[in-house]
């Protein structure tokens, strides 16, 4: 409902829906906020020149921006702060955790093309704590979903479309399951 009592129309629900799909990375906002401060007080600049590191950091930023951007695109029609169904096409049949692929490079990124030490040394504790936070958010829907997400979870890597044993994950098939190692299981390191 409105404020005038209407209830708004189709439209403006599918503009929420798609705006709530987008998280906010806090985690990767306080790595770069801290890695700006330092900066600031104790400059800790990438060595080499400014334009070498736009020629790395700008593709970076553009490689997370598209790949956040068909996450939420993949996603949405499902609320991922409360999934009534698992995202399993588009990125996600690539990579569990696209969103959060896609927040670590425009991280990196960002901290590459404005030569920022500090914000590249903020990455490693930031990656650490969003790693917690996948395996919490694993758990949460290994409860919600049962065997079917056990089976995705054995089907797609965790953050990238390469196995442990540096073989691609089948990105295209109708379903992505199952693609799993020599012996029948994921590996526990980055599945």
């Amino acid at each position: 409902m409105t404020a005038s009592g209407e209830r708004p129309n189709r439209a403006a629900r599918g503009r929420w829906v798609f705006l709530s799909n987008v998280p906010v990375p806090e985690a990767h906002l306080l790595g770069l906020a801290v890695g700006a401060v330092l900066r600031r007080t104790r400059p800790l600049p990438l060595p080499g020149p400014r334009s070498a590191h736009r020629l790395v950091g700008l593709p970076l930023i553009t490689a997370g921006a598209w790949r956040i951007g068909r996450a939420v695109r993949a996603a949405r029609r499902t609320r991922l702060a409360h999934p009534d169904r698992l995202v399993v096409t588009g990125p996600y049949a690539v990579s569990r955790n696209p969103m959060y692929v896609g927040w670590a490079l425009l991280h990196l990124g960002g901290a590459v093309a404005r030569g920022s030490g500090w914000g590249l040394a903020s990455f490693v504790p930031v990656a650490a704590w969003m790693h917690r936070e996948v395996l919490r958010e694993e758990r949460v829907l290994d409860d919600a979903f049962g065997a079917e997400y056990r089976r995705y979870r054995a089907a797609v890597p965790r953050y990238s479309g390469i196995t442990c044993r540096g073989r691609p994950g089948r990105a295209r098939t109708r379903t992505p399951w199952p693609r799993t190692g020599r012996t029948g299981r994921a590996c526990r390191r980055c599945c």
